[in-house]
């Protein structure tokens, strides 16, 4: 009988070694679309539900794929991303609503919930439920000020356009020229900060 478990044991681990076509397409789009979920996973390539977990568990045991849940999905990623930051970022510009969200807040910063609601052509609670979990990664903060609720881009917009460069071309062709000319502003602005600092040193440092 301990005998027969060994050979069972010995079967599974030689049948999870093997790198079958499925399990290699898996990998591959896991791969090229980090942050996907596995819903996203089987309706792409186009695989029965409980094989993709199969194979997702297979891959993740053997330490090729991690995962991480991320609001009601557990988003899956290669071992070469590293940190949560990346994580989270990769999970969001993957849904085009989220990344549209991302995108109109580097261009507006301090945008309200009204006003991104108007650019989406959504209504005020499916924003909020979007700005709620852009928050809750931490992509996003919010402030209150006045009666309005501002919305910011958290962190280093380069960490975004810098995925968003490499794994979302599309996206970033169409973006690019907007989002240099946005860089080429706040760039000008810590100049002219820097300058202006610059200058009250001086009339300190002249002061009797």
């Amino acid at each position: 009988m301990e005998r027969g478990w060994l050979d069972n044991d010995d079967d599974i681990k030689k049948e999870e070694s093997v790198i079958t076509p499925n399990r290699q397409r898996i990998y591959q789009y896991i791969t090229n679309n980090p942050g996907s979920h596995l819903r996203r996973i089987c309706k792409d390539l186009d695989l029965a539900m409980g094989d993709t977990q199969y194979h997702l568990h297979t891959l993740e045991k053997a330490g090729s794929i991690k995962s991480r849940r991320l609001g009601v999905f557990r988003r899956y990623y290669t071992v070469s991303i590293l940190g949560e930051r990346q994580e989270s970022i990769l999970a969001m510009l993957g849904q085009e609503v989220p990344r549209d969200i991302i995108l109109f807040l580097m261009e507006n910063p301090g945008a309200s919930q009204g006003e991104i609601a108007i650019h989406k052509g959504f209504s005020a609670p499916t924003i909020n439920w979007h700005m709620s979990r852009l928050i809750e990664t931490g992509l996003v903060t919010s402030h209150k000020e006045g009666k309005y609720v501002k919305y910011y881009v958290q962190g280093n917009l380069k960490d975004i356009t810098t995925i968003l460069k490499m794994y979302y071309p599309s996206v970033w062709s169409k973006w690019s020229n907007r989002l240099a000319e946005l860089f080429l502003d706040i760039s000008n602005v810590k100049k002219v900060e820097e300058q202006e600092d610059d200058k009250e040193e001086e009339r300190g440092a002249h002061k009797p």
